[in-house]
């Protein structure tokens, strides 16, 4: 038992020393930004100094933008998000469950995937305008494609000999789906459904910069590009990374825990 313990600890200890290395990139970023601002090397109207980013929530326009924005991008995503991912679950459970569907809707579905995210958008404003329906809309769109395609792959990638377990045990076809199926696929659709938050994330971001005219982290990267006030763009820039940065960890905590089953077996 002795041995297992040091090796559980040694590798706990490799992991966490060997953290810090994520934050190496991103410092150096950090000091090539304040050396070029602070010595000239660039043009400071383009890339202003690290302290008016930090002093840009100060200002009252960009604080109200902030405060009233935030929540708006969060319920878009999480709406938009949350109706693309379950209609792409359903829509990748009946191409991986069923080989007449795939023949059949599967290379149009394929062909649609190639299409460009963004490129929807004149269409969407043409047929919706640009009123919360077109944005929410986008968004779900866009956490579809990535939610199929996981899951229908997931489904098929389900090992011969679970099913074959699972008819020798005469389950029906829906406890078949049940206790064998998703089960096998689930890190597959959990991985998709991770992707299909991702891709609703940067749907949010583009679509409220793209169709303006709404409350969003989108206007605040407006409001700096129309007074060419580069600290706030840069500041937007900022927050729109760190709430993605999170949202994906919770989604991904979330996944963690729904897969500890695997782990404990």
């Amino acid at each position: 038992m002795t041995p297992r313990r040091f090796g559980r600890s040694s590798s706990t200890f490799s992991i966490s020393s060997t953290a810090w290395l994520g934050w190496v990139i991103p410092g150096l970023l950090l000091a090539v930004w304040w050396m070029s601002s602070h010595f000239g090397w660039v043009d400071g109207r383009l890339l202003v100094p690290i302290e008016k980013v930090v002093m840009a929530p100060l200002d009252p326009v960009v604080r109200r933008l902030v405060e009233d924005g935030v929540l708006s991008s969060l319920w878009r995503n999480i709406l938009g998000g949350s109706i693309g991912s379950a209609a792409g679950l359903a829509f990748g459970l009946w191409l991986g469950l069923s080989p007449r569907a795939e023949r059949m809707i599967g290379p149009s579905f394929h062909a649609f995937r190639q299409i460009a995210m963004f490129a929807w958008i004149p269409l969407f404003t043409a047929w919706f305008g640009i009123g919360e329906t077109t944005r929410v809309l986008f968004i779900a769109m866009a956490a579809f494609k990535p939610m199929a395609v996981n899951t229908q792959e997931g489904i098929r990638s389900v090992p011969s000999q679970y099913l074959e377990v699972g008819r020798a045990m005469c389950l029906s076809r829906w406890r078949l789906l049940i206790k064998v199926i998703l089960p096998a696929a689930l890190p597959s659709v959990l991985a998709g459904l991770q992707l299909a938050f991702i891709y609703a994330w940067l749907a949010t971001i583009g679509v409220e910069t793209l169709v303006g005219f709404s409350k969003g982290i989108g206007s605040v990267l407006i409001e700096g590009q129309q007074h060419f006030r580069m600290e706030v763009v840069l500041f937007g820039i900022v927050l729109i990374g760190t709430l993605g940065f999170m949202f994906n960890i919770l989604v991904k905590r979330v996944s963690n825990r729904l897969l500890r089953w695997r782990t404990q077996a």
